[in-house]
């Protein structure tokens, strides 16, 4: 007995051809082409042929490292100016509550804002010892914003989130002998 056979399992197993083209490094000039009909021209050589695919590399020369590490000087400036407006903030607030004693805020202030913060911590101490509220809970600070004014000076402003209400800051900061100082402080 003979078992049926089909065309496809006589058949030799065959692989189709590959056919390899070469793919050129560089396109043919616009001129040459179609597109020379549109109006396109082709741009003139660069001394250093690449693929038409790779990004093109920008030199590196002394300016613009020089600027880029002047760019980051300032990026940094302007984190330290924030990250001082949001301490200030807290700080004040908590002076304010009577949470912190007003002297430590002298290293921050200069002296007129100083003398301005240790009168209203003063005064809000009087209306404290008025009151029968229970102790008031601790601040937090939400955040800060800077705007930089000129070569040595910022103004600021911070958010300070309160258990009952947020209140917000602005500040104009300074540098005075290398160090940052408050020199004006709005607290509303």
């Amino acid at each position: 007995m003979t078992t049926p056979t089909t065309a496809a399992d006589q058949a030799p197993e065959r692989t189709p051809a590959l056919t390899v083209t070469a793919v050129p490094a560089t396109l043919p000039p616009l001129d040459s082409v179609a597109g020379s009909s549109l109006g396109l021209v082709s741009r003139p050589a660069q001394s250093q042929q690449h693929a038409a695919w790779a990004p093109r590399q920008r030199p590196l020369d002394d300016t613009t490292t020089a600027e880029r590490g002047q760019a980051e000087r300032r990026r940094e400036e302007e984190r330290h100016v924030r990250s001082l407006a949001r301490i200030v903030a807290l700080a004040c607030v908590e002076a304010e509550l009577g949470l912190r004693p007003a002297r430590q805020l002298s290293a921050w202030l200069d002296l007129a804002t100083y003398q301005k913060m240790i009168r209203r911590a003063d005064l809000a101490q009087r209306i404290r010892a008025t009151r029968t509220d229970g102790p008031a809970a601790a601040p937090k600070a939400l955040g800060a914003r800077a705007c930089r004014l000129g070569q040595e000076a910022y103004e600021a402003s911070a958010t300070v989130q309160l258990p009952d209400r947020a209140r917000a800051m602005a500040l104009r900061i300074e540098k005075h002998r290398n160090r940052w100082k408050v020199t004006a402080l709005e607290l509303g």
